[in-house]
């Protein structure tokens, strides 16, 4: 009984420890501090060892084992544990520990390099040492020679990684031939990325000349043609202020990586800039996620319903505005298809957009288990997808994953530029049913425009904007001008006043904006509920499509009041382009 008691409690600190891995890991990503173990073999082969001396058995700090030779990558960098699969042999050696004392255990062995210890055997008595707060173990040492010693002091990780940027330099001759260069990463055994892209450029290039290119050449052709356009990407969006002591060249390597991830789970092509936009958000949100955990508190009283975009209002009209001017606004569409009749007016509505802006459709259909994504139906609606997209010459591709829809779509808009989603269970007139509307949630989380598609599509003959002058109305403002001016559509602008008279502020701002751009629209007028005025210009006008700002309150006051935005949803029968 005793026994089992032991074992169970194991079980539980082993749990425990996994979970403060994890948080370790996701604080290191972002503080640069490495919670990996080093590996003996890449340590002693980039700092070329020249021999080794028996020690014998020796009492050895716990803080100075830094590394492992088979299973550096089943602990962190403390010796937590990594793997589920581990959860048995762990909570087993615990409890033997447990019953006989460290001091009565064998001694593990270990190899020295300078001051610091890598395991060669027992790694779980030293996970499991640390864990009960020991500072010393008993070893059996081999201490390995090498030219450069490593001190508990030294950033073992750095003095690694300079040796592999040496490496790579000396490789690629970067540092002469483009001696602006920083290619340094922080995160150890990651240069053969970008030694494989090379490669692959030294390929391409002597497929299109048809004479060999050196690894040198191409490693120029690799920096001038894809790193340093992206590593620009990072400085202007300010990318690395959410990861401090962070370089450009990690970066970029994470979003390879993501994007190659993105690539096996949704089987969608995009461009690095996407997958670097998708990647940071997602960091963003799990470092928030955290945050909440650990003070538990905002997690509590913030509900997912009422969350809103961790992407701030004018950071998207921003960095399109960035952009070359050739670059179409809405070049990536991601539809939401749920197979029904209003999914599929949706994806027609998508298509009408991707022949407008000559871009690629991305649908993607949401189920409740993993079981569904291969099953008959999920297979029938990807056939008539396809066969949709096909007849209308359309480059469409449909992602089948597994979860929550809100949730997904959500977590997925950020890899396109805009958001087409059938206007299924608009918000109504309480606050029951606006907490149970979805797609108010979408809007609120979003973090790209989204196109609501109530009943039939828009042909986009006539835009209607209703403008108030607010930061969101303002990005609705940036959008109408975009469709008006590149889709020669008719456009007319509605400024509502509510109250004693419109703010002549409001339209000479929007005057102006539209003055600079070359874009002449008609500006009308009206008085009284802007729901109402809407819905009256859009039928005067013959509007066949609104643009609109977002919700104007924050999540919670707008649950509780409602807002226009609400009333129009439940109203129209024109869609609506809600910017945020």
């Amino acid at each position: 009984m005793n026994k089992e008691l032991s074992t169970s409690g194991a079980v539980q600190d082993f749990h425990q420890a996994r979970r403060q891995a994890a948080l370790q890991e996701l604080v290191g990503r972002f503080t640069g501090k490495s919670t990996k173990l080093l590996s003996f073999n890449d340590v002693r082969q980039k700092l070329k060892s020249t021999g080794s001396v028996e020690k014998g058995v020796q009492e050895i700090p716990l803080d100075a084992v830094v590394g492992s030779c088979g299973r550096y990558e089943d602990f962190s960098r403390t010796f937590l544990p990594l793997r589920a699969s581990d959860q048995e042999r762990w909570a087993r050696v615990q409890a033997y520990i447990q019953q006989k004392g460290i001091a009565n255990m064998p001694p593990i062995a270990v190899y020295q390099v300078g001051d610091v210890y890598f395991v060669s055997d027992g790694n779980h008595r030293v996970s499991i040492a640390r864990r009960m707060g020991e500072t010393h173990i008993r070893a059996t040492v081999t201490d390995v020679q090498t030219k450069v010693a490593l001190s508990p002091d030294d950033n073992p990780d750095a003095l690694i990684l300079k040796a592999e940027y040496a490496d790579f330099l000396e490789r690629t001759n970067l540092d002469s031939n483009r001696p602006e260069a920083n290619l340094q990463l922080t995160v150890p055994g990651k240069y053969w990325i970008l030694e494989a892209q090379i490669e692959a450029h030294s390929f391409l290039a002597a497929g299109a000349s048809n004479e060999p290119v050196s690894f040198e050449e191409a490693a120029v052709y690799w920096y001038d043609g894809v790193y340093s356009g992206v590593a620009q990407l990072v400085r202007d969006r300010d990318l690395l202020r959410d990861f401090p002591d962070r370089t450009e060249a990690d970066l970029y390597v994470w979003a390879f990586e993501h994007r190659a991830n993105l690539k096996q789970v949704l089987d969608w092509d995009m461009g690095i800039g996407t997958a670097l936009n998708d990647f940071t958000a997602q960091q963003r949100a799990e470092l928030k996620g955290a945050a909440k955990r650990i003070q538990q508190v905002k997690a509590k009283v913030t509900p997912k319903k009422l969350a809103s975009s961790t992407i701030k209002t004018g950071v998207w009209q921003k960095e399109k505005a960035a952009e070359p001017e050739s670059r179409r606004l809405f070049f990536n569409i991601l539809v939401a298809v749920t197979g029904d009749d209003s999914g599929w007016q949706a994806l027609e509505q998508s298509i009408e957009i991707a022949k407008r802006e000559r871009g690629r459709l991305r649908g993607l259909h949401i189920v409740a288990s993993e079981a569904e994504r291969s099953s008959a139906g999920t297979q029938a609606l990807k056939d008539e997808f396809h066969k949709r997209c096909q007849e209308a010459g359309i480059n469409g591709k449909l992602s089948v994953d597994a979860g929550r829809a809100i949730d997904k779509l959500c977590e997925r808009s950020v890899l396109a530029d805009i958001m087409v989603a059938p206007l299924l269970n608009p918000p109504g007139g309480s606050v029951v049913t606006r907490l149970s509307s979805d797609f108010r949630t979408l809007i609120q989380r979003s973090a790209r425009p989204v196109l609501a598609v109530p009943d039939q599509p828009s042909r986009f003959t006539q835009a209607l904007l209703a403008y108030d002058g607010s930061p969101k109305a303002k990005e609705a403002l940036f959008v109408a001008t975009y469709l008006s001016g590149h889709w020669n559509m008719p456009l007319t602008v509605l400024i509502v006043a509510e109250g004693e008279g419109v703010d002549s502020a409001v339209e000479a701002d929007a005057r102006a904006y539209f003055e600079e751009h070359d874009v002449q629209p008609l500006f009308v007028q009206k008085r009284g509920s802007v729901t109402d005025a809407i819905m009256e210009a859009a039928e005067e006008q013959q509007a066949d499509l609104l643009i609109m700002g977002g919700y104007s309150r924050s999540p919670m006051p707008g649950l509780l009041l409602g807002d226009s935005l609400d009333a129009l949803l439940n109203r129209t029968k024109q869609p609506i382009l809600i910017c945020r």
